[in-house]
């Protein structure tokens, strides 16, 4: 019993230690470089039109402005200076998707002078968005010209998770998640695994999927 007791001890240790700092596996090493801007803008489709956006960030670290109102179909920039961690935009079958290099899916060590900022604001036919945080550590803002109603559904991995939102904007958050911790900062209210805030403004509806880390909800 006390055998079973420290392989589950030493197993959590080792997930908490990898949300703090990714992982270094041999040869996934990343390098800075000059600091480069990805530029996003398209028009709305002619053809069928475009309801979803999926935002793909690398594994490592990035932080995401998300707001609402573009006059197409998206409008934005990414500012990175990790090689591998160029961008690209495809849009089929109804959905958006911009995505990073993942660096063949292996989780790598990241410098601390990583920059990998994303500011996107998104047309008004783009009411579902799904954001994927592979692993590390991810800032997501969310800004108050996101639609009323707007439904975002974020899947993170072993993961530090700043979560903020406007404070008096309406908004739930569903946590399903593994061994992590939960800090709330502003006004918050839980029931069950959601939380709550705000009495005013866009109703958005998020649904959060996490393993391991943890995450930090603000309303400011």
């Amino acid at each position: 019993m006390k055998h079973n007791l420290f392989i589950l001890v030493a197993v959590l240790a080792f997930a908490a230690l990898a949300c703090n700092s990714l992982v270094a596996l041999p040869g996934t090493g990343l390098q800075t470089g000059p600091s480069q801007t990805y530029s996003i803008e398209e028009s709305l489709p002619a053809s069928s039109p475009v309801t979803e956006a999926e935002l793909v960030m690398a594994a490592g670290t990035a932080s995401l402005a998300l707001a609402g109102g573009a006059s197409g179909l998206v409008k934005g920039q990414i500012e990175y200076n990790v090689a591998e961690w160029l961008p690209a935009l495809s849009t089929e079958d109804g959905i958006l998707r911009i995505e990073q290099g993942l660096a063949d899916g292996n989780v790598a060590s990241v410098p601390e002078e990583a920059v990998n900022r994303w500011v996107v604001t998104l047309g008004d036919s783009l009411t579902g968005v799904r954001i994927e945080c592979p692993a590390g550590v991810y800032t997501l803002n969310l800004s108050d010209s996101l639609p009323d109603g707007a439904q975002i559904a974020i899947d993170a991995g072993a993961v530090t998770l700043r979560l903020a939102v406007p404070a008096g904007t309406a908004a739930s958050v569903t946590v399903h998640r593994g061994p992590s911790g939960v800090e709330t900062k502003g006004e918050w209210e839980l029931s069950g695994n959601t939380y709550t805030t705000g009495d005013s403004g866009p109703a958005w509806i998020i649904r959060l999927e996490m393993g391991v880390g943890n995450l930090t909800l603000v309303a400011e």
